[in-house]
């Protein structure tokens, strides 16, 4: 339990000891009824001043002067306390807590981010943006405020420690996203995310080139290196700049346009089997199909008319923001389209 949390039951708890002291005390002393003994030590606590259900005797006045001096003392730090509480973030921060814990019991076919630095931070935004559910793994407390209004659910800890990962549902994750700066504890979390799900994908950041086959022996399906993609970005804006211009324009989180992935078991069983053509999906959404991608992995670029997309492989669409929503209204069963990995 939080310790804060903790301080305001301590208190209330306290608060109600007075009060049942406060009614003994009052029927004992004085040979009060206990409908006299609740009245009494209302007025007392309260300290309102009106009239004793009966005379007081000398026990009874001691009694009272000693209960209202520790009252005073007790519900001025309770007072305190709760004000704290409220006003110091503490109530908004065990809100947080109990939203997220609810969240977390309700997480499926999620993703999840481990480490929430310059790559993670990206990651999570793409993804929210594909609106794909995500839960971050960061190990930065100062940072909950931000995780808590960029993903869906946040777990504070350290990814290498397996319980975190289980706690962020890994169990039932469809992909992990390791963006850690550490390269050792990248390829350790890869051992543990395969062992924990041999079935979930598998995307972790390396920074030095002996590491991508570490990360490929111990399960990643994608060794992303940030470094060499930058350098590799730059020198292309020299060589290629209308096509990088082009690509950034697609990449970007904010931009007009966006090319998505768009899988046999998302589309609408109406045009399942149904050819390209068939479908009429360039005049009636204004997407284009860029790219068919086969079950064996091979891309056809700019695909015929007559393709299908077959069981197990993949359309790559390309329109504006817009037209991916009527396409994903017109054609597909699900809420949302699949991110693709650019």
């Amino acid at each position: 339990m939080n310790p804060g949390l903790r301080k305001l039951i301590f208190g209330l708890s306290l608060a109600l000891l007075s009060v049942s002291v406060g009614i003994i005390g009052f029927m004992l002393i004085e040979n009060y009824s206990f409908t006299q003994a609740i009245y009494m030590t209302a007025i007392t606590i309260s300290t309102v001043g009106f009239r004793e259900a009966k005379p007081l005797s000398e026990g009874g006045m001691i009694f009272t002067s000693a209960y209202i001096m520790f009252n005073l003392g007790l519900f001025a730090y309770i007072i305190g306390y709760v004000a704290r509480f409220v006003f110091d973030g503490e109530l908004k921060s065990q809100y947080q807590h109990y939203a997220n814990s609810n969240e977390l019991k309700k997480m499926k076919d999620h993703v999840i981010v481990c480490g929430f630095g310059r790559n993670g931070s990206k990651a999570v935004k793409e993804l929210k943006l594909s609106k794909l559910k995500c839960v971050v793994i960061d190990n930065k407390p100062d940072l909950a405020d931000a995780l808590y209004k960029a993903a869906d659910a946040v777990v504070i800890g350290d990814a290498s420690d397996e319980q975190n990962l289980i706690d962020a549902g890994i169990s039932k994750a469809k992909s992990i996203i390791i963006a850690l700066p550490s390269d050792a504890e990248n390829v350790y979390i890869t051992l543990s995310a395969r062992e924990l799900n041999p079935d979930i994908q598998i995307i972790s950041r390396a920074s030095n080139e002996l590491t991508v086959k570490k990360l490929h022996k111990a399960g990643a399906d994608t060794v992303i290196m940030p470094d060499s993609l930058g350098g590799k970005h730059m020198a292309q804006l020299i060589t290629k700049p209308s096509v990088i211009q082009f690509l950034n324009l697609l990449e970007s989180v904010e931009g007009k346009f966006a090319i998505e992935q768009v899988t046999h078991e998302e589309l609408k069983s109406e045009y399942k089997g149904k050819s390209v053509r068939e479908m009429n999906i360039r005049n009636m959404t204004g997407v284009s199909v860029v790219a068919y991608q086969t079950t064996g992995g091979s891309f056809q670029i700019n695909p015929p008319a007559q393709t299908v997309l077959d069981p197990g492989g993949n359309f790559i669409v390309l329109g504006r923001r817009d037209e991916l929503d009527h396409f994903q209204e017109t054609f597909l069963q699900k809420s949302k389209l699949s991110l693709v990995k650019h």
